[in-house]
């Protein structure tokens, strides 16, 4: 009698493309998530801020990061990139330009307003509708919110204050984070 094999159900691939190391950590942080909920998805992180500036070079590395993929295997059909609002707003014809390429290569673009540290404060309990009017202020924020806070934060760090609650909590301010939320499974409903 033959024993039979467990069924493993396929993860659906998700490409995350993100700015910097705090992203990855976030980034993994939702892969923690998904994985606690049984949810059928992996992500594939990665991060597309070294030698990179501004919002058009972080999106020509991820085409160029998701044209090497597809060469290889299968390429993840759901994309996305995390990016600071604020350096979109220095060079709005490079953001434009970046938009127009993201969209040419089916890569929804999540803007963290104005920064990723402001994104993270809207996690927090009574912190949802707090927008920082820029970088410097929303670091501030955070540090008197989370005065341990420090750059880049871990997976693991970020998960000393955060959970699946304060997740669903941002998205309800963050539509571009619902979607990505969304198409992972840890949302109900974008």
């Amino acid at each position: 009698m033959s024993r039979r094999r467990s069924h493993i159900a396929l993860r659906r691939p998700i490409y995350i493309g993100c700015e910097g190391a705090s992203e990855v950590g976030y980034a993994s942080f939702l892969q923690d998530l998904a994985r606690a909920t049984n949810l059928p998805v992996h992500l594939h992180i990665e991060e597309l801020g070294p030698g990179t500036g501004d919002p058009l070079s972080r999106i020509e590395l991820a085409v160029l990061r998701l044209t090497l993929m597809q060469k290889k295997r299968n390429v993840p059909a759901e994309r996305f990139v995390l990016l600071d609002f604020d350096q979109a707003e220095r060079e709005p014809h490079r953001a434009a330009r970046a938009v127009k390429l993201a969209a040419d290569n089916a890569i929804s673009i999540v803007w963290q307003r104005p920064c990723f540290e402001a994104v993270l404060l809207r996690h927090l309990v009574g912190r949802a509708a707090h927008r920082p009017p820029d970088t410097h202020a929303a670091m501030r924020a955070l540090e008197r919110e989370w005065p341990h806070y420090r750059k880049p934060m871990r997976r693991s760090d970020l998960a000393r204050l955060i959970d699946a609650d304060a997740v669903r909590r941002a998205a309800h301010v963050e539509e571009e984070l619902q979607a990505l939320l969304a198409c992972i499974g840890l949302l109900s409903e974008a």
